[in-house]
């Protein structure tokens, strides 16, 4: 289709300035086109003159609405102190976009020029396989190595390094003069401690205190006491339940000495709850947490095939289950139809357990001395369950008898009654005690809700039925 812009609104377009606007892709379609068109022809030297005046942040929107060929290629361009700051911006699913063989080593020379700090904290973000491939040939790398193993799932992963401090002796009118000297490096201030001259933190200060502050107060006598420390290596989650638990809007990072490295304000909590909710889902579906959208082909093979050969195990186990009662099968072929239904009705049963026990245990709520009562909750709740599903299929079965020919209908209702109640029950119980058992191994309980209660119920589930068939219906 032909385009209906007039020769005069081309040329027009061509000659404005290349600005993004706010709105996204769709505000934005003709600095796109031009962007796609200069990147085709090779207008290295235009382009980045028109980018000159941009802001990293929609250097990263344009970069993102472009295809991953031109994304990477314009990555490839760009000079290095803009690349740094484009990285900077740059969500850790979205790397995965710019990462081919031909940025690769950019990627490295960049990560050459970062203090060692930054250099962790980037490759933090990355997915593990593409900041191993960059760590190769560092000269430091195999203190990075070290370091990014050591700080993987802490605080320091995900905590604010320019965190804003003012000395004790202070008073209110330096730091707000020292607020408006530094006013171009400052974005948001949402968070100011407090720090002695060896950089504790001994306090941190409301910004509305400091507003309504006469200039000559000192600091000392407007600021909260003994702030909320934590260490940069405690687990991420730990902050997460200490935030949550004491309602807490910031917090101090401190390093072995006790000297202020970062904060946590609730945009860092907010990353945390988002990261590991995430994260949780990935394994609660059977696949592995460093899976993104721009994963290729051979690397979905690598992180989602061990997934389905562990299901395809506990699937063989339950088919040997089910071939080792042929014999029932060929009495009462019947029984086969109400194999789908115990299947069914075990795993659904389990993962709800399951579901529930992980929300416990990652929200912190987890009571240890209420497990016990937890559990035989758990228990009467999953056999009320099973007995409700049972005499409604029951049900069923003797509705269908009067339509069907169904060989003793009464008994294969008993049978379908005890059966799902007792698969119900142990799916219940093994959904609300496997999270616990998985967290004692220093597993993520999050694995309990996905293929492993899925299988393991599939196998007792369909053992249990035949069981009870052969006792009560042959």
């Amino acid at each position: 289709m032909r385009s209906t812009r007039s020769p005069s609104a081309a040329a027009t377009e061509a000659a404005a300035p290349l600005t993004w606007r706010e709105g996204g892709p769709s505000a934005n379609r003709a600095t796109l086109r031009r962007m796609e068109a200069m990147l085709r022809a090779g207008q290295e030297a235009a382009l980045l003159d028109a980018l000159g005046h941009w802001h990293p942040a929609d250097v990263l929107k344009a970069m993102v609405a472009l295809t991953p060929r031109d994304a990477r290629r314009l990555f490839h361009w760009l000079p290095e102190h803009l690349s740094l700051a484009v990285l900077d911006e740059l969500d850790s699913d979205l790397h995965a976009v710019l990462f081919d063989p031909a940025t690769v080593g950019k990627f490295r020379r960049l990560l050459r020029r970062m203090p060692m700090d930054e250099a962790v904290a980037t490759l933090l973000e990355l997915p593990e396989d593409f900041a191993e491939e960059l760590i190769k040939g560092h000269p430091h790398a195999e203190a990075l190595r070290r370091a990014v193993q050591a700080q993987a799932h802490t605080i320091a992963t995900v905590m604010r390094h320019g965190v804003m401090t003012v000395p004790l002796s202070w008073t209110v009118g330096e730091l707000t003069e020292d607020i408006r000297r530094r006013s171009d490096e400052i974005a948001k201030i949402d968070m100011i401690f407090v720090v002695d001259d060896l950089r504790h933190p001994v306090g941190v200060l409301r910004f509305r205190d400091v507003l309504i502050a006469a200039p000559d107060t000192p600091v000392a006598e407007i600021c909260t006491p003994n702030p909320p420390i934590v260490s940069a290596d405690v687990d991420r989650e730990e902050v997460l339940r200490l935030a949550e638990a004491r309602h807490l809007s910031a917090i101090a990072v401190v390093d072995g000495a006790g000297r202020l490295v970062g904060g946590v304000a609730p945009r860092e909590l907010a990353e945390i709850l988002r990261e590991e909710a995430e994260e949780d889902m990935l394994v609660m579906g059977g696949v592995a947490p460093a899976s993104t959208q721009f994963d290729s082909p051979l690397t979905i093979l690598k992180r989602r095939l061990p997934w389905l050969l562990a299901g395809l195990v506990g699937s063989s186990v339950a088919a040997m289950v089910i071939g080792s009662f042929e014999d029932v099968l060929a009495q009462a072929a019947i029984l086969a139809s109400c194999i789908p239904v115990v299947m069914s009705t075990a795993g659904n049963s389990g993962i709800q357990a399951s579901t529930v026990s992980v929300q416990a245990i990652t929200s912190g709520h987890s009571w240890h001395g209420d497990f016990r009562g937890r559990i035989l909750r758990e228990m009467a709740g999953a056999a009320l369950n099973g007995l409700s599903v049972g005499a409604a299929t029951a049900a069923l079965v003797l509705l269908a008898s009067l339509m069907l020919p169904v060989p003793s209908a009464g008994a294969l209702a008993l049978t379908v009654l005890v059966a799902l109640t007792l698969v119900t029950l142990l799916a219940g119980t093994l959904g609300a005690v496997v999270p616990y058992g998985l967290r004692a191994l220093g597993q993520d309980p999050a694995v309990a809700t996905g293929i492993f209660i899925t299988t393991s119920n599939d196998v007792f589930g369909v053992l249990i039925f035949f069981l009870v068939a052969s006792t009560l219906y042959l």
